[in-house]
């Protein structure tokens, strides 16, 4: 993060450079003749101009590096844990339709809600906790 801003102040740093500059050199060929016709300063003009267009480049690409960097993906995994309540213990659960022993892998969570699927019957339906008295 430090770097990459450190390459936009540097990018900013050559625009403004190159700015200055091929605007010294654009002025400098436009209003280089003088009275006399004299045209010396046409070459030292575009000699600005051509140093300040290399540091608009340098900053437009310094720009671009500092963009383009690396992209990170953030994969985020989620695991539930189905807390069954008292002692209950999956062993002893039966369907409440067909009375089949149910297996920690029936057991699924649907909306945020203990599920139960059946492997005998296919009957699905929320476990409930039943009161300890």
């Amino acid at each position: 993060m430090a770097n990459k801003t450190a390459t936009y102040i540097g990018a900013g740093i050559l625009f403004l450079i190159g700015v200055c500059l091929f605007g010294y050199g654009v002025l400098s060929v436009v209003g280089s003749t003088s009275a006399r016709g004299d045209s010396s300063w046409l070459g030292f003009g575009f000699g600005f101009g051509c140093v300040g267009a290399l540091f608009l480049a340098g900053g437009a690409w310094m720009a671009y590096a500092a963009m383009r960097g690396t992209k990170t993906e953030v994969i985020q995994q989620v695991t539930y844990k189905v807390d069954l309540p008292g002692e209950t213990k999956v062993e002893q659960m039966k369907c409440n339709s067909c009375g089949g022993a149910l297996k920690a892998e029936n057991i699924k969570m649907i909306a945020g809600a203990p599920t139960v699927e059946c492997p005998y019957c296919g009957t699905t339906y929320q476990l409930t906790e039943e009161p300890k008295w």
